[in-house]
């Protein structure tokens, strides 16, 4: 079957998560849940190289933010997507699973860090539009969600107990702009769980974000 759009799967995490925080709605509705802080300042893909608490780290963070006048309050954010083509819907095998266990490492040493919260967001990009999720192909639909599932239940067993992990499946169903994001379910499997943020972390989230506040004035 030929198709006119891309397809949501072959969206790129970095991309994705750009457009997240740039569309109001979805800002909100990813990161506006209980206990994280209403319009805040937020920037995405923060270099680690410059933060205080041992040697030089590569890496980003791929969101931070907190309220504008609360910068001992920040909140580090590790995102991963899982890859559902339409080639891997059909063989019920979705892709990048292994990268959930890399954001589970990813997301412990932000908390080794010292941000206030810490976040783990898992989330599956899965192109439909050979499906009818709604009907008669809904337990081949099923079967991919229960194995993302699986692997998100085995990763956390390795994850900071005070990480909060949400999970997100942002479905294609229909031929037209992936962005559309035609059906999306978000599922908060456990809040983040704040610690004192240090004087020197703080400082160094105040210069980041101020940064990116200046950029967008």
């Amino acid at each position: 079957m030929m198709f006119e759009h891309d397809s949501i799967a072959d969206i790129h995490e970095d991309k994705l998560v750009e457009y997240l925080l740039a569309v109001p709605y979805w800002r909100n509705w990813m990161f506006g849940h209980h206990g994280i802080p209403r319009d805040p300042i937020c920037r995405n893909r923060v270099p680690l190289s410059t933060v205080p608490g041992g040697l030089p780290r590569q890496g980003d963070i791929d969101v931070l933010l907190c309220s504008p006048d609360r910068f001992e309050a920040a909140v580090a954010y590790q995102v991963k997507r899982v890859k559902v083509s339409l080639a891997q819907l059909q063989a019920k095998t979705p892709g990048k699973l292994k990268g959930i266990q890399e954001g589970v490492q990813q997301a412990n040493d932000l908390a080794e860090l010292g941000f206030w919260k810490v976040y783990l967001y898992i989330i599956a990009e899965i192109d439909a539009r050979e499906l009818d999720i709604l009907d008669g192909d809904r337990p081949h639909f099923n079967e991919i969600i229960y194995k993302i599932d699986s692997a998100i239940g085995i990763s956390m067993g390795n994850l900071n107990r005070r990480i909060g992990i949400n999970s997100f499946e942002f479905v294609q169903t229909t031929d037209s702009d992936p962005h559309t994001i035609d059906h999306s379910h978000g599922n908060l499997r456990r809040p983040g769980a704040p610690v004192t943020q240090s004087y020197e972390l703080t400082k160094w989230v105040s210069e980041q974000l101020l940064q990116a506040a200046l950029k967008a004035e």
